[in-house]
């Protein structure tokens, strides 16, 4: 039995595809288009028929919206953005990978040596922001 498509994990190739869609948010592509765009990409030679199969799934699990275009062809613009692509994939991966819990993935990053010094700053300016706007209790 096929298991349902997750709406908030994108495979790799999903989520190439919404790179292709969201560089271009005020215009509707077709297949060829996306096609086109994605292997002008480190010189892929994806098959039209897995692009549209690809689309037609992105369709499925919400990630985009499609309607007739000219001839037989379906024009497809993204439904999800890409914050919210971050913000979902962020937390399916802290959840299947640290347990629910944001701590260990911010160790993992320290550890590793992943962030530089401003990248720290901007975080702990952004973290003072998250705890200014906090409620005294």
């Amino acid at each position: 039995m096929k298991e349902p498509e997750n709406p908030d994990r994108l495979t790799d190739l999903e989520l190439e595809i919404m790179q292709v869609i969201w560089a271009r948010p005020e215009e509707t592509l077709t297949v060829r288009e996306v096609c086109d765009d994605l292997n002008q990409r480190d010189d892929k030679s994806l098959a039209y028929t897995t692009v549209q199969t690809m689309l037609g799934i992105l369709c499925r699990k919400g990630a985009l919206k499609s309607k007739p275009g000219p001839r037989r062809a379906h024009l497809y613009q993204a439904r999800m953005s890409r914050s919210q692509a971050r913000s979902s994939m962020t937390r399916d991966l802290v959840d299947r990978l640290f347990g629910g819990e944001s701590k260990p993935l911010f160790a993992a990053l320290l550890s590793d040596e992943m962030i530089s010094k401003s990248e720290l700053k901007n975080l702990r300016d952004l973290i003072d922001a998250q705890l200014d706007d906090e409620e005294p209790s």
